[in-house]
C-alpha cells in the first residue's frame, strides 16, 4: 500500500519521514499521518511513542534539523495506549481516526 500524500505540491512518503524520526534515541515508534489543510492540501502529523522524559518540542526541533521543511510535522502527538495492540501492528486507519478526533480535522 502506498501511503504517499502531497503537501503544497511536494510528495511526502510517511515511511521516509518516520525513518528519520526513528533515528532519535528516545523514539520507539513513530507514525506520520496526513492531515487535511486548506492551504497546503495535506500536512504531516507525527504520532510518537518515546521515553517518558522525551519532550515533543525538543523532538520537533531535532527533527527540523534533519527534514525538509515540507516534511516537518505540524503537530506532534503521543501514541496512546489504546492504539497499542500488544505487539500487533498498529492500524493506520485507526491511527488516522484517532488523529482526526484529536485535531478535529479530516485525516486522509
Amino acid at each position: 500500500m502506498d501511503n504517499l500524500f502531497f503537501s503544497g505540491g511536494e510528495g511526502i512518503q510517511p515511511e521516509e519521514v518516520e525513518r528519520v524520526i526513528l533515528a532519535h534515541p528516545q523514539v520507539q515508534q513513530v507514525f506520520i499521518v496526513p492531515l487535511d489543510d486548506a492551504e497546503y492540501g495535506q500536512r504531516p502529523v507525527a504520532v510518537v511513542e518515546c521515553d517518558d522524559g522525551c519532550e515533543l518540542s525538543a523532538l520537533a526541533a531535532w527533527s527540523a534539523e534533519r527534514l525538509a521543511r515540507f516534511q516537518q510535522p505540524v503537530r506532534w502527538l503521543r501514541l496512546p495506549e489504546t492504539l497499542k495492540n500488544g505487539g500487533i501492528k498498529i492500524s493506520r486507519r485507526a491511527l488516522c481516526e484517532w488523529v482526526r478526533q484529536q485535531t478535529h480535522a479530516t485525516v486522509s
